[in-house]
């Protein structure tokens, strides 16, 4: 899969700006892992919450570091 293919499934599901829990739900991980793959990306804080951009997070996921 690559990233372009991911990002537009991704955002499908769980929308542009996905938080740690629904990228979590997503991919089947834990919060620790989640954690993990989300450390350094860019996040837009929403209250209480640190929103991701989609096509970051695709990325990370690609490299392999989340896997």
């Amino acid at each position: 899969m690559d990233k372009q293919s991911l990002t537009r499934d991704m955002t499908q599901s769980i929308g542009a700006f996905p938080n740690q829990t629904q990228i979590a739900v997503y991919m089947g991980w834990g919060r620790d892992r989640t954690r993990e793959m989300l450390e350094g990306l860019e996040f837009i804080k929403k209250n209480k919450s640190k929103q991701y951009f989609v096509r970051d997070v695709a990325g990370r996921i690609l490299e392999g570091r989340g896997i």
